[in-house]
């Protein structure tokens, strides 16, 4: 019994000082995060009270002495007045109303088309670039590292200007058109991924008498299913939260990440707080990239590969 009592304890993980101190401060970092949310969900259940009385002190933390529904109150009053956009009948730019209905639309859209032809695109020019060993595909990849490295501080107004001169200016289809570049960070997760994948399983299904095309749809796609989704739902999450693209590219259609940020920066008026209206808003604009990442959370989280090559 000692001996197996012996090889059990040596079995066991040992924690090092410098594991329990980081530990310690995930630990920390963690319930800073959870106690920002806490105070942000309390905050949207309180009514708006006297200017300053809302602050990040031990008081905000209690629960709402009154419980108010402020989430009605957003959904009539979260709206941008005197939008202008190009009427089709006149020809001539006319100033409507967007709704919170109408920018949840115009979010879905844009957020949407933008990660889809952005992942798209990456993942097919990475698995061009990582099974065709060519001279091109050296220089595509060479390119994605150069542009990744050169700053991009200061190249906002050619990307207006050219946007205006091949018509993509102020239409959700032409940031689809914009965001289908193959540059980017996850241009490169596929790539490692597909360098990953066995050449085995190409070649069994060419002696099939499969062509590339089929290989790439019927065969590689297919195994690297759970990376794509994933990358299409981290694309998805941050077009959803993108407030500044639309500000620039999209005035005439503008989304909840937008609306949001008009919301934030509104004055205080009648000397009042408006802290837990902006709480609600947040949550609503926040509550849509949740329930998508529960639904999916399953799937993204299994595994990469399954199955194999029989012989």
């Amino acid at each position: 019994m000692s001996v197996k009592r012996k090889i059990r304890d040596e079995s066991k993980p040992r924690l090092s000082a410098l594991t329990i101190v980081l530990l310690v401060i995930l630990i920390i970092y963690c319930l800073s995060f959870l106690g920002l949310v806490f105070w942000g969900v309390m905050t949207a259940f309180k009514q708006n009270n006297i200017l300053g009385y809302e602050k990040l002190t031990p008081l905000a933390y209690k629960l709402p002495e009154k419980w108010v529904w402020n989430f009605t109150n957003v959904f009539k009053n979260f709206t941008i007045k005197g939008v202008n956009y190009p009427d089709e009948m006149s020809g001539s730019m006319a100033a409507r109303d967007v709704t919170m209905g109408m920018m949840f639309l115009y979010s879905f859209l844009y957020a949407f088309g933008c990660a889809l032809a952005s992942t798209i695109t990456q993942c097919f020019t990475a698995y061009c670039c990582a099974r065709f060993d060519y001279k091109f595909s050296k220089i595509i990849y060479t390119t994605v590292i150069i542009v990744m490295i050169i700053p991009i501080v200061g190249n906002l107004p050619s990307q207006i200007q050219m946007s205006k001169t091949f018509g993509l200016f102020n239409h959700i289809w032409g940031l689809w058109i914009m965001k289908a570049n193959f540059c980017g960070m996850y241009f490169l997760v596929f790539y490692a991924m597909f360098k990953g994948i066995p050449a085995a399983y190409a070649e069994a299904a060419k002696i099939d008498g499969a062509n590339s095309f089929s290989v790439l749809f019927r065969i590689i796609l297919p195994v690297a299913k759970n990376t794509v989704f994933t990358v299409l739902l981290i694309n998805f999450i941050a077009f959803w939260n993108d407030y500044q693209t639309p500000l620039k590219f999209m005035q005439s259609y503008p989304t909840l990440a937008y609306g949001l940020y008009r919301t934030i920066h509104i004055a205080n008026t009648n000397g009042m707080d408006r802290t837990p209206y902006r709480m609600a808003s947040a949550i609503m604009v926040l509550t849509p990239t949740v329930i998508v990442f529960l639904v999916f959370q399953k799937r993204l989280m299994g595994n990469l590969t399954v199955g194999g090559i029989k012989g």
